[in-house]
């Protein structure tokens, strides 16, 4: 996995120690399903699993998993998770599941639901090739196999994405 940005170290060490271990060990996800992460699938599979979540507020449980069932690959955990969240953050982590599964219309559905959220504009300032997630479900459905230099840069966007996202949850 590459770096923990700087601005989601502090948010990010809310979790528990296993869980950022886990989550700095787990593979950069794809722009598509998986790869699917034994390790944080079997963490996030146990009992208790919201007391990996450490201080985060409680309400903000759902948006996290949400979050972090896309990191570990389970695209359908994230989405029965997300579908039943009714607020910006539950609409984000579902457009992102719907981009990832490759159903770039539902995805851009979900984008319009989340409205104008802080997190896009600080995606844009982090790196200046995104421009809104419409253009980002663009990019990622034109990546090809033929093309690994536009494939990582959507990857790097969607790591960015999932930080700042993540951070946002754990912080609002």
């Amino acid at each position: 996995m590459p770096q923990i940005q700087p601005f989601a170290r502090e948010p990010l060490a809310t979790f528990s120690p296993d869980l950022m271990a886990t989550i700095q060990a787990a593979p950069l996800p794809s722009l598509g399903a998986g790869p699917i992460d034994p390790a944080l699938t079997s963490m996030l599979s146990q009992p208790g699993n919201t007391l990996l979540l450490g201080d985060t507020p409680r309400h903000r449980h759902p948006a996290c998993l949400s979050g972090l069932w896309l990191l570990a690959g389970d695209l359908d955990r994230s989405h029965v998770i997300s579908q039943d969240i009714n607020d910006p953050e539950g609409s984000f982590w579902h457009g992102i599941m719907h981009r990832r599964e490759g159903d770039f219309g539902n995805s851009k559905y979900w984008f319009r639901r989340v409205g104008n959220h802080p997190v896009f504009q600080q995606i844009a300032e982090l790196d200046p090739t995104y421009h809104d997630p419409f253009a980002f479900v663009d990019a990622c459905s034109s990546v090809s196999d033929d093309d690994p230099d536009s494939c990582a840069s959507c990857q790097h966007l969607q790591w960015l994405e999932w930080q700042a996202l993540m951070a946002h949850c754990i912080c609002g």
